[in-house]
């Protein structure tokens, strides 16, 4: 499969459009292929005057102002939007961007949200079960032909109607994201997902181990694991030569009281070193059968680092 590359973005940081904007146009006239976008409504109690875009009408501007931009969900959360609906607004942009959005899909993490928009919380057992209806309802109105039926424990449709069905052929992709690559998540991606997403902080050992499980529950439901595309997402970070990433390792060791060695152990799944280490780093996970890398650069670093990235790193990996 071929290797590409995508940038992550994190609307609730405080992105103004003019920076979206530059990112979007570095994105189409570099190395890169996707610009993934994150589905969240604030950073935290603090962000009262921190603009945050929706991440639905986001995504829908990007793809109509951009011809040729491929922008995904990472990820839509499933609690956020009623599955049935959300299948008739993926199958409007999938049409309007001519096949160019890509569906991330989640089950949600953060309660802060939750309680703040007076969505139910339940366990994660929980919100997976949910997650996995909502796949199942948002495949059951893209596949029938007519009008939709489906009773399940948290959701129940009676005669849906989506109409004009999806343009990608021959179904739309659905990518399963996880931050923390649990057994219950990654049996998910086994069944249902046509792509497994693993972020922020995955090493390359623990993305073995993951991906050995998801090839184990594939085959178990009668599915090639080859079937199910992977990808990784990283926090990045790029020093100028191994003094200046020292210095900087030294500082984030005594903020946080630990020894050096610790916090070099804490960020290993994290992308970061000098321009060599991190090809080496990248070059690691390729042996993983990784075929998208996602990163999320420096906030309000973003430009710079796309451009450090798509000329002295990016040519080399491929």
């Amino acid at each position: 499969m071929k290797l590409s590359f995508g940038v992550q973005i994190e609307p609730q940081f405080g992105f103004t459009k003019e920076t979206i904007d530059q990112i979007a146009v570095m994105c189409e006239n570099t190395s890169f292929d996707t610009l993934w976008v994150s589905d969240h409504m604030f950073l935290n109690e603090k962000s009262t005057e921190v603009p945050a875009f929706d991440a639905w009408t986001l995504m829908t501007y990007l793809l109509t102002k951009y011809t040729t931009l491929k922008v995904g969900s990472l990820v839509l959360c499933n609690s956020y939007r009623t599955p049935s609906i959300l299948a008739k607004m993926i199958t409007t942009l999938d049409h309007l961007s001519n096949g160019r959005y890509i569906c991330g899909y989640g089950a949600g993490w953060k309660e802060m949200e939750y309680q703040a928009y007076g969505i139910d919380y339940p366990p994660l057992s929980t919100r997976i079960e949910q997650m996995i209806e909502g796949i199942e309802v948002l495949r059951a109105m893209w596949k029938e032909k007519e009008k939709v039926s489906y009773f399940g424990k948290h959701y129940i449709l009676k005669d849906a109607l989506c109409f004009p069905k999806p343009l990608t052929k021959p179904r739309l992709p659905i990518w399963i994201g996880s931050n923390k690559g649990g057994k219950k998540m990654t049996r998910t991606a086994a069944k249902y997902g046509d792509g497994f997403n693993l972020a922020w902080v995955f090493s390359p050992s623990r993305c073995k181990t993951i991906f050995n499980y998801l090839d184990e529950q594939a085959i178990k439901h009668n599915r090639d694991p080859k079937e199910i595309a992977r990808s990784i997402g990283f926090w990045v970070r790029l020093y100028k030569d191994h003094k200046e990433k020292q210095e900087i390792f030294q500082e984030e060791a005594a903020k946080r009281n630990i020894s050096v060695e610790e916090y070099s152990n804490r960020v290993e799944g994290a992308l970061i070193g000098t321009k060599d280490e991190i090809i080496q780093q990248l070059r690691k996970y390729l042996e993983l059968d990784v075929s998208h890398f996602i990163f999320m650069f420096p906030f309000q670093k973003e430009v710079e680092y796309m451009n450090n990235f798509s000329k002295y790193i990016l040519p080399i990996v491929k």
